[in-house]
């Protein structure tokens, strides 16, 4: 009965850990980002090469804000700077977006807005 309750418990924690990787550590996240993005907005090859380069700036000044604001600073102040950061990525982005393309973006980000608010 030890046994069998000692291979449950190992089998447990096992497939416990797999499943407790975060996307920093597979490195998928960044990557998950511009795909979700190519996919939903239809992005040609070119416009992909134009668009990584952009999403990936952004979200690397998105997470110092969030280290920012994890180690106690302004949140209101930080707050206002990722809505700047993202208006100003959206704006880089549209430059290399068709006006449909555009027009599917902001339909894109509300949509994202509205699933981090269900979040919280």
């Amino acid at each position: 009965m030890k046994k069998i309750l000692m291979l449950v418990l190992v089998a447990f924690f096992a497939l416990g850990s797999g499943f407790a990787q975060t996307a920093e550590s597979t490195g998928k996240k960044g990557n998950d980002g511009i795909e979700a993005l190519t996919t939903a907005l239809n992005l040609s090859k070119e416009q992909v090469s134009k668009v990584n380069p952009i999403v990936k700036e952004s979200q690397v000044k998105q997470k110092e804000l969030t280290a920012k604001m994890k180690a106690g600073g302004d949140k209101a102040a930080l707050r206002a700077e990722k809505t700047r950061l993202t208006a100003e990525t959206d704006k880089k982005l549209k430059a290399v977006l068709t006006p449909e393309q555009a027009v599917k973006l902001d339909a894109y980000r509300k949509q994202a807005k509205e699933a981090s608010k269900k979040k919280k």
